[in-house]
């Protein structure tokens, strides 16, 4: 299928590393550390919600994605003078025609890491993961699954629609942060026996494995709907 034309084509570029992540009241009781997680199937599961939004009928290709062709942008080390005078469309367009060259889709999707601020803290999450918040009041224990979709032209690449992937379609981010939640996107508080010993055991623990899936599931299944419906009514205008 690759050189030929299709509907859409998906790009998956998350799904590979889960976070154990502790934070304090002092930046010297964080601890970060990246485990990986070939085993979870996430970035297979992410494919398969994707391709189950789409209705049948309609051709989705998924083209591969090489990390280490295009490794993240550590965006924390820009100055503010540097995000000002980057052109962040231009960037995301030229990334992706990169990503897609060989093939020929009307649209892209791809499906990311989002990232949130953890409540009016200056520390984040981003993707998978699970936090250990150690404050005043006690010991709290989240687990949390952030995606992140964008919706690209297939002509000039340019974004048609993008949204963080949410459970509750209802309050946007931004609302969800006004009624004080914790983290913006999916996350659940789990008992305190829940955050691995050692950092690496996350890997092997099934029931973080089954709380990411279900709740990577239920916002893919929810977002993603709405994004590609609105990429229905608009095709049928497109002249290409």
């Amino acid at each position: 299928m690759v050189g030929g034309p299709c509907d859409f084509g998906v790009v998956v570029t998350t799904g590979d590393e889960f976070t154990v992540l502790t934070t304090g009241l002092t930046v010297f009781q964080k601890k970060t550390m990246v485990v990986p997680i070939p085993g979870w199937g996430l970035s297979d599961l992410i494919y398969a919600r994707t391709r189950a939004a789409i209705p049948a009928g309609i051709s989705v290709v998924r083209i591969p994605y090489n990390p280490a062709k295009f490794p993240p942008r550590d965006e924390s080390k820009d100055t503010l003078k540097d995000r000002l005078s980057r052109d962040l469309n231009a960037e995301l367009a030229g990334y992706m025609r990169e990503v897609a060259k060989g093939t020929n889709c009307r649209h892209y999707i791809q499906i990311l890491n989002a990232i949130s601020p953890i409540g009016s803290s200056s520390y984040t999450v981003r993707g998978f993961g699970i936090l250990n918040q150690d404050a005043v009041l006690g010991r709290r224990i989240y687990l949390y699954a952030l995606a992140f979709i964008r919706i690209f032209d297939g002509h000039d690449f340019s974004i048609v629609r993008q949204s963080s992937a949410l459970i509750n379609m209802q309050h946007s981010l931004q609302v969800q942060r006004f009624l004080g939640k914790l983290i913006g996107g999916p996350y659940r508080e789990l008992p305190a026996e829940s955050f691995p010993e050692q950092p690496e055991d996350a890997a092997d623990n099934l029931a973080l494995r089954g709380g990411v899936r279900a709740m990577l599931t239920e916002s893919l299944d929810k977002t993603l709907p709405l994004l590609l419906g609105i990429q229905r009514a608009t095709r049928k205008s497109d002249p290409r």
